[in-house]
């Protein structure tokens, strides 16, 4: 029985060819070359004493649908930028999650303007190398891999040519085994998902689970853990602090808050 997932990986590649007719890769790889240099993502994450923040620009998700009427991706990032988010997580894709390239190209130029040099990472399902440039082409200084949507030269291919355009790759972890296929990459930067794609269940403990099989806190070959979806405010960051979590990636909890701003300086004190 197909899923949500499958919809949504056998539209992307639908998507993916359709943009490569409009804009060829020779032109995207240009843009790429030209765009503003990447800014440290994970030394951003990294704190002695707390948590950091990722929070993101998030319009609506194809399970809730839309969760913010009024959406204003610029002044919502700018409300992350001045309340201490560490980075700003934007979701690009169009269908299921009403995001948008665009956004993450204007967000970085509207933050820069106003002396804010918070980095962005372009959140959405890549499995092309078209994507990776196209990310790097609008500004982007991270960006996310699902490894539960990739296989293992994929999955390497696409992290090593991240790498190489002077991004980092947060990889995106749910299971024990997906964790092992992204350390023996050498990703120095993953994510564990607390929802299931498949299913979209939530549950926080998935973290706890699965961070198991990292690395001693304080063993340099630990990577930097992001905790993601399912946090819904800071009472649970000192059970993901116990766990050896780094940074939380929030967004549904911070974009339906009454107050955004005080929801992110709560989240981002950890």
């Amino acid at each position: 029985m197909a899923t949500i997932l499958d919809e949504i990986f056998a539209h992307k590649r639908t998507e993916v060819e359709r943009q490569r007719r409009k804009v060829p890769l020779e032109r995207v790889q240009e843009l790429a070359a030209a765009a503003p240099a990447p800014r440290p993502f994970a030394a951003a994450l990294r704190h002695p004493e707390r948590l950091t923040l990722i929070a993101e620009v998030k319009k609506a998700s194809p399970s809730k649908g839309v969760l913010i009427e009024k959406f204003e991706p610029l002044d919502l990032a700018l409300t992350y930028a001045e309340n201490g988010a560490a980075a700003i997580s934007v979701l690009t894709d169009v269908r299921f999650f009403q995001g948008s390239l665009q956004y993450l190209r204007n967000i970085r130029q509207h933050l820069t303007e106003r002396g804010h040099a918070t980095p962005l990472l372009r959140k959405d399902f890549l499995f092309d190398a078209y994507q990776v440039y196209e990310a790097r082409a609008y500004g982007a200084d991270a960006l996310l891999l699902i490894a539960g949507m990739l296989d293992d030269p994929s999955l390497a291919e696409l992290h090593e040519l991240t790498l190489a355009l002077g991004m980092a790759a947060l990889v995106e972890v749910h299971t024990a085994m997906e964790l092992t296929r992204t350390l023996a990459l050498g990703a120095t930067l993953v994510g564990i998902n607390n929802r299931d794609l498949h299913s979209f269940s939530v549950d926080l403990h998935t973290t706890e689970r699965v961070a198991a099989g990292l690395p001693a806190v304080g063993d340099q070959r630990r990577p930097v853990l992001v905790a993601e979806s399912g946090i819904g405010g800071a009472g649970d960051l000192p059970l993901l602090r116990s766990w050896g979590v780094d940074a939380i990636l929030v967004g549904e909890s911070i974009v339906v808050a009454a107050d955004p701003a005080a929801q992110v300086r709560e989240l981002a004190q950890g």
